[in-house]
């Protein structure tokens, strides 16, 4: 069921088993789970039903440090960043999860081995295949990628999603459903202890000022990377080794040219395959050895191809869209169906290139440039607080912090070096200058990838971190946190995949909760 709380035939005041705040990836993979179940789940999400409504105002806040982006890649509506997000899946290396002693704070309290059964479920529910994140996608596509030297680079790819806006994909389920319930404009202002029967009692507002409360035994926060950490901080909790809001990370992202021996040979390697609704897109990761060895952080690159595009093949393009998705072409005329005609011969080769042969089109380019996405290593003063100026809703707006250091500078150099010089070794082509990493200013030259990253972290003992290894917030029954907030370390992987999995197995250790709770109970798990 999906309701409005605007709607004044809606209750002010909710109780639920379990509170979910934040209807995106991981708060729907949550709820999802719960599907015809005996627990009783509400969804409080601050926006409504479409994007780019008026609770995105509620996003902005101060940035003090590096420029860091607090309105784009963020969404408050039902879906949440599944919105925005383009769909690109892939799961963190197992070194990821290692302790490294050149990393201060590296170090998760739980493995990679933990995460695989439920790497496998979130790729089914984000309807991606489950085995295909190396060399295996070159393969299956008759293409075998050049042969780099192991120690110093290793091949990888992504996926994305068949469907990337799991609000919409799953939304029909939702709202069918008798026991989850998803309430939409109301903005959580603070999450409390009941101090007369335990559990949670969290305030909700909307933007119109009609206020309520929502009671609930169990309560997961799955607002974001930044947003998890605001509502501990508004709230007052999880601040017992003032942890929350600190280490802040995100994946520092530059980009390099790179001037081209053999183009064909390069777009033939490292363009985009496809098979079905399934894009998988070639990366290339900095080697193990060479972390370790020179003391570096993760990182990975994607080369980045701008074809010479020309009016026939902008004019297929738009008609293989459209019959796709079974709609009318927008803007294709007869003029642009006569350059169709003209350029025939290649518009059929790359048609039976991308639908036949699931590779990339020929077509020539006009450059290609190098995505970097680095690893960020933890710094404590990295982070996010309260701001004095206040948003709509008459709360603290968030203040960010965004600091970089030497071992993000290092790695950069020392990463473009190693592709510069496999890249020549193998006559593909040369990685331009970058010695703009050696100015003063050299990080305000970086980009943010709007992944925050870190800010309630998990960790094994309560004087390190925000959460534990469940994801339970230290030292408090029955609150939770899911999300990017919760990851140690950054790794270079895109997070999504990794949040939903890690929401699946939340999602298990609560049923199992609750299964402890009735059979101690014999009878309602909450009134």
């Amino acid at each position: 069921m999906i309701e409005d709380f605007r709607d004044p035939a809606v209750d002010a005041d909710q109780i639920a088993d379990l509170c979910i705040v934040g209807a995106g990836p991981a708060g729907l993979a949550i709820a999802h789970q719960f599907l015809g179940s005996a627990t009783s789940v509400l969804v409080v999400e601050s926006g409504g039903l479409d994007g780019a409504s008026e609770t995105d105002e509620l996003n902005a806040g101060e940035s003090i440090g590096l420029p860091f982006s607090l309105r784009e890649g963020r969404a408050r509506a039902y879906g949440g960043t599944g919105t925005l997000w383009p769909g690109q899946c892939i799961p963190l290396d197992r070194s990821d999860f290692q302790e490294r002693d050149w990393v201060p704070g590296s170090g998760w309290p739980i493995g990679r081995d933990d995460l695989d059964p439920f790497y496998l479920r979130a790729a089914d529910w984000l309807g991606i295949p489950t085995d295909a994140f190396d060399e295996q996608a070159w393969t299956r596509f008759g293409v075998s990628p050049p042969p780099f030297a192991t120690d110093r680079l290793v091949h990888r790819s992504s996926m994305y999603s068949s469907h990337p806006d799991v609000g919409a994909f799953y939304r029909q389920d939702l709202e069918r459903s008798d026991n989850v319930r998803i309430l939409l404009n109301a903005s959580v202002r603070r999450v409390d202890i009941d101090p007369t029967e335990g559990g949670r009692t969290l305030e909700i507002v909307s933007l119109a000022g009609r206020e309520g409360r929502v009671r609930a035994r169990t309560t997961v926060l799955c607002a974001g990377g930044i947003e998890n950490a605001r509502l501990l901080l508004l709230s007052g909790l999880g601040e017992r080794n003032d942890a929350v809001g600190r280490y802040l990370q995100d994946h520092p992202t530059l980009w390099v040219d790179l001037t081209m021996d053999r183009p064909a040979t390069l777009q033939k390697f490292y363009g985009w395959l496809g098979r079905g609704k399934v894009r998988y897109v070639p990366r290339i990761r900095l080697g193990w050895e060479v972390q370790r060895e020179e003391r570096l952080l993760n990182a990975v690159a994607t080369l980045i191809h701008d074809g010479a595009d020309t009016p026939g093949l902008r004019a297929a393009r738009e008609l293989s869209s459209a019959l796709q998705e079974r709609r009318s072409p927008r803007s294709v005329g007869w003029p642009e169906l006569r350059s169709v005609a003209k350029e025939l011969p290649g518009v059929v080769i790359g048609a039976f290139r991308r639908f036949v042969q699931g590779r990339p089109s020929p077509a020539p380019l006009d450059r290609t440039r190098v995505q970097i996405l680095l690893e960020q290593a933890p710094h404590r003063e990295s982070r996010v607080s309260l701001s004095t100026e206040r948003d709509r809703l008459g709360l603290p707006k968030v203040r960010v912090d965004w600091r970089l250091g030497d071992p993000e500078r290092r790695t950069a150099r020392a990463f473009v070096g190693v592709l510069d010089a496999e890249f020549r070794r193998h006559g593909l082509g040369r990685l331009g200058d970058v010695g703009w990493l050696d100015s003063d200013d050299w990080a305000s030259q970086l980009e943010d990838a709007y992944h925050p990253i870190g800010t309630t972290r998990m960790s094994a003992e309560a004087g390190s971190g925000v959460v534990d290894a469940d994801c339970r917030v230290h030292g408090l029954d029955g609150l939770y946190v899911c999300g990017t907030s919760v990851f140690p370390t950054s790794g270079y992987a895109n997070p999504t995949l990794t949040i939903v999995a890690l929401a699946l197995r939340l999602a298990g250790h609560l049923k199992e909760a609750d299964r402890s709770v009735a059979a101690a109970t014999r009878g309602p798990t909450w009134t």
